[in-house]
């Protein structure tokens, strides 16, 4: 699996063989330039008139766009028969107002909304493997509340409205329909927000496997009496503890400040005590599903003990996953962690592919170039994750043959048998990257992406030159 994307795209279905062609023209142009603007990837009048009647084309959606890469990436999961699909959602804000479609995004902002579902190999590796399942939509009215408040609706109303909660069973679904009937076991990875009685008692009677990180403090059965779980989960035993190096984290702009993991922090040792026990949830009074009255799951708490520590860590993660031994525990906390990659998917997208900056006027053509833009973004994340994963494996999992000898006549690759990590580096330095400045960002990485592609090009077209003389 190299960063060829045009890979993604094939046997795509846009109703009409022209629309393909022009789809896998435009593909070629943005892959070279993910950064850049549309005018500026695209290059000549000719070709910015056929990107914008795709993208403005009723017969073409998102949906049709992004099949072909769905279906891709659940073959790689068929490759290694257990992932992890990590669940989450982003805002994608746009300057001015006015654009068909669009609504607002948090407090303020200008927009639509996308809840993406990312496989991930289960192995350790934490290898990207695509994107199996999207979801988008723009908050055009206000909020329900407001409405209750107001008396537009009634109680009993607004309950029969779909629940913007549901899109994190809405996804579990979707990606199950892309890979179950192949054989393949996921373990299905939520923050916070997915904590929903709703959520968990659907996925519980699928019998599918999942990581939920605790966001309530929720009640429990205690014998014949009720307690809250992080009561009674602090008196368990300590099963096993930890360290690890936390990293540095700077503010995260696409998430709202006053959440707890938005926040800074610098790098640290922290030291970890983890407790597993079994408990049984009730029902929340205000949940009218029908849904069980008690859930048996499994609860894990990861308490830092570090001394000092600012903002420590403290977790609570229900699985269904066994929590017999303490390997067992170690491999959710861990499938938890690997959460983490769709943070950088969605930097992937938006710095790398600079989504946020596009200017085009509506909502399906914003959702359009979407679908274009999603396998690029899982391209320099494979790149950028390979390369911090698995920093010796080979060059060969990351970049096309011609990409490396192009990087090796540069001298920006010196080994014979250079790693993943070097191909990274020696592309970071192609886009302006010094060594000393640590760790490549995005837009360089994309920089350099881009200008190796080009360079790739060239190379291809002067050896077709060569064979044909």
């Amino acid at each position: 699996m190299t960063l060829d994307v045009r890979a993604e795209f094939r046997g795509v279905d846009l109703g009409d063989w022209r629309r393909e062609q022009r789809l896998r023209r435009v593909v070629e142009a943005l892959q070279v330039r993910p950064a850049e603007s549309f005018p500026r990837s695209l290059g000549t009048r000719a070709a910015r008139e056929g990107f914008y009647r795709l993208v403005e084309s009723d017969d073409v959606t998102f949906e049709s766009l992004f099949a072909p890469h769905a279906a891709k990436t659940a073959e790689r999961c068929v490759e290694k028969k257990t992932v992890l699909v990590v669940h989450d959602s982003t805002t994608f804000s746009f300057p001015g107002e006015g654009r068909d479609g669009l609504g607002p995004v948090n407090s303020v902002g200008h927009g639509f909304l996308g809840h993406f579902s990312i496989a991930l190999s289960a192995d350790g590796s934490r290898e990207p493997l695509g994107t199996l399942a999207v979801k988008t939509w723009a908050r055009l009215k206000r909020g329900v509340s407001t409405k209750v408040r107001s008396k537009q609706l009634t109680i009993t109303e607004a309950r029969k409205l779909p629940r913007e909660s549901a899109r994190w069973f809405d996804g579990v679904q979707a990606s199950e329909s892309q890979v179950g009937a192949w054989g393949v076991t996921a373990v299905h990875i939520m923050d916070s927000e997915g904590d929903d009685y709703v959520t968990l008692a659907s996925l519980a009677e699928n019998q599918l496997r999942f990581v939920i990180r605790g966001f309530q403090d929720r009640l429990m059965r205690d014998g014949d009496g009720v307690c809250k779980v992080k009561d009674f989960i602090a008196t368990a035993r300590v099963q096993v503890k930890r360290s690890v190096k936390l990293s540095p984290r700077k503010k995260q702009v696409f998430r709202q400040e006053s959440r707890r993991r938005a926040q800074p922090r610098d790098g640290r040792d922290a030291q970890l005590a983890i407790r597993a026990e079994r408990v049984d949830l009730r029902r929340p009074t205000h949940v009218k599903e029908d849904v069980p009255e008690t859930l048996p799951l499994n609860v894990i708490s990861v308490r830092e003990i570090t001394p000092d520590a600012e903002e420590p860590v403290d977790w609570l993660l229900y699985t269904t996953d066994a929590i017999e031994t303490k390997e067992d525990v170690l491999r959710v906390v861990d499938f938890y962690r690997a959460r983490w990659t769709i943070e950088e998917f969605f930097k992937a997208l938006k710095t790398g592919c600079s989504f946020e900056k596009r200017q085009l006027e509506s909502f399906h053509t914003l959702q359009n170039a979407l679908a274009l833009f999603i396998p690029m973004a899982w391209g320099l994340l494979r790149l950028r994750a390979n390369a911090r994963d698995t920093p010796d494996g080979s060059a060969h999992l990351v970049l096309t043959k011609t990409q490396i000898t192009i990087l090796l006549r540069k001298k920006l690759l010196t080994a014979t048998r250079p790693s993943a990590q070097q191909a990274m580096l020696a592309v970071a330095a192609l886009g302006g990257h010094i060594t000393n400045n640590g760790v490549p960002g995005w837009i360089v990485l994309g920089r350099g992406y881009e200008d190796l592609v080009t360079l790739e090009a060239g190379f291809l077209l002067a050896s077709q030159k060569s064979d044909q003389s």
